[in-house]
Formats: C-alpha cells, structure tokens, sequence
C-alpha cells in the first residue's frame, strides 16, 4: 500500500508540476503533456519518509531531517524557508533541526503544507492503527513544519490515505468524521 500511494503520489506531482504553467486552453483540451515529467521536491521528500518506514517500520526525526538534507536538490522547487532549513540542517550537527524548523517564519514554525505533501504513504503504511498514523505522522511533519497548523494538515491527509486504504466499504460523512477526530 505505501509504495502504490509514493506512486500514486508522484505521478500527480510530475503532472502537476508539468502543468502549473499552462495555459487555460492547453489544460481544457485534456491532451497529456508530453515527457519527461519532472517532479518536485514533495515526492523528493515522500522518498525519504518511504525509505525509512521500509528500513525501520517508524519514523525517527533525526534520522529523517538528516535524509531531507542528503537528497536536497535546489532543482525540484522548494520553497524559499525550506531551502534555507534543508540548507542548515546539511550543515548543523546532528538532531539542530528541532531548533530550526522551529524558528522558521519568525519562530512560529512553517505553517504550509509541505508536510501534507509528502505523508500519503505513511498513511497507507499504517493504515490498521489510526493512533499510531497520526503519531507517525505528526513525527514527520515536525521536521520540516513546527507550526501546529503544518502538522494539522499532515496528519489529516496521512488519515485520509490510512482511511481510504483500511476501510472497505466508506461513506462520506464517516470519512470526514474520522479525519477530523484523528486530527
């Protein structure tokens, strides 16, 4: 289930990345762009989150913020504060992220939704334990958004991956409800 959501999540992003700048008539005639698509750095950033829950079954901050900053790459379209924190944290020792990430966006933390980006397959790699999703995923946000808002925004997305992937037959209203009480 998580390796289909990295999948599933990338294609999306490479097509949204491809057509983030087209014009009205080119996205209304439904025509795909041709390739190669190239995609940014949320599926950069959902790779390390994959690898380590195939490698450890868990998320460890440290080790994650360390992973961020080795595949950074200023060509996949960061955001100008996570350029600068995945900067920092390649050059700071060992588990400074805490302080870092926190003093994003003039202490508050970033609030944006990188985080959300990147969780979907963390929600389907726990998707039999919602508690421990949400852990998980506020876990994973934290390294990269500080903000109670950035990590709101992952765990919901990471439970809206986790329902869809666990429940077999779903309603609307019991979709919405669950995320929001795990959120």
């Amino acid at each position: 289930g998580a390796y289909l959501s990295l999948l599933g999540l990338s294609v999306g992003d490479s097509l949204g990345n491809v057509l983030t700048f087209e014009s009205r008539a080119r996205l209304e005639s439904r025509d795909l762009p041709s390739g190669p698509w190239s995609y940014t750095d949320d599926t950069e950033m959902a790779l390390s989150v994959y690898e380590q829950l195939s490698d450890t079954g868990e998320i460890n901050q440290d080790r994650l913020s360390t992973a961020f900053a080795i595949r950074y790459n200023p060509q996949r379209g960061y955001g100008t504060g996570a350029r600068r924190l995945m900067q920092e944290i390649g050059a700071a020792r060992p588990g400074a992220w805490r302080s870092l990430a926190r003093n994003l966006f003039y202490g508050q933390g970033s609030y944006g939704n990188g985080a959300a980006m990147r969780i979907a397959p963390l929600g389907a790699f726990f998707c039999q334990d919602y508690e421990l999703c949400r852990e998980q995923a506020r876990l994973s946000a934290e390294v990269t958004h500080y903000h109670p808002e950035g990590v709101a925004g992952a765990v919901a997305v990471a439970m809206a991956a986790a329902y869809t992937r666990n429940e077999k037959a779903w309603s609307r209203d019991h979709f919405f409800d669950t995320i929001l009480e795990y959120t």
